[in-house]
């Protein structure tokens, strides 16, 4: 441990193929009730297109909707276990063609975790409990690892000396839609990568403490490992 890093710890879990692409595609159901038809229609081409690229093969003909687009992407798990890249994927390139940079994914998110606290109460022990950045995304990990709803692969967590935590991620689930995501330069709006798992982070610690929160992305290293911050508003 360095002398810059006050504490740590790290989480393992394994990849469930089938949950993530229920999530990815609850988001994208989310992201469409807020911004409508035309986003739907950019989520599935962009998603097929993008499925077709890592199957090497066309997609069927008939595709126009997310359910249709999920079934899709659900019979083809056992060929290509990371199908849900394709949503994620889509969504970014939505985004950028419709907003002209990131921020969706961000906003999709708050939608998702809000109705899981409202409608499960699972975290509603959580919220208010500390405004400490660390302390709320090791505890809130600990509960989702416990449910097998963690981060896929493995997390490290550290806290900084200056308040910020940092990230380390090895064998990123969403490392395809990241790498595509890049090649094509779909950045954040401040020219930044993007980073769908340091997304996650920061909704989770606004959600718990109450307070503002962004990310930067330090090293963009996969698969073996990238890393970022989670760090305050001021």
């Amino acid at each position: 441990m360095s002398s810059d890093v006050v504490m740590e710890k790290f989480f393992k879990c394994e990849l469930n193929p089938a949950f993530m692409l229920f999530s990815v595609k609850f988001t994208a159901d989310k992201i469409v009730e807020i911004f409508g038809p035309v986003y739907k229609r950019f989520i599935v081409k962009y998603a097929l297109n993008f499925e077709s690229e890592m199957l090497d093969e066309e997609p069927p003909d008939g595709i126009e909707d997310l359910e249709q687009l999920n079934n899709y992407l659900l019979s083809k798990l056992e060929k290509y276990p990371k199908s849900y890249c394709a949503i994620v994927y889509g969504m970014s390139k939505a985004d950028q063609l419709l907003q002209g940079g990131s921020g969706t994914a961000r906003t999709a998110s708050f939608v998702i975790l809000r109705r899981i606290l409202e409608d499960s109460g699972v975290l509603n022990q959580f919220i208010g409990s500390t405004d400490d950045l660390y302390e709320a995304l090791v505890k809130t990990e600990e509960l989702f690892v416990s449910m097998n709803a963690g981060l896929p692969g493995g997390v490290k967590f550290q806290k900084m000396i200056d308040g910020k935590v940092r990230l380390t991620i090895r064998d990123c689930p969403f490392v395809d839609a990241c790498e595509k995501m890049r090649f094509e330069g779909l950045w954040r709006p401040d020219g930044t990568p993007e980073c769908y798992a340091l997304t996650r982070s920061v909704v989770i610690a606004e959600i718990v403490t109450g307070k503002k929160f962004d990310y930067r992305v330090e090293d963009i290293n996969p698969p073996e490992n990238c890393s970022g911050y989670v760090n305050p508003i001021i």
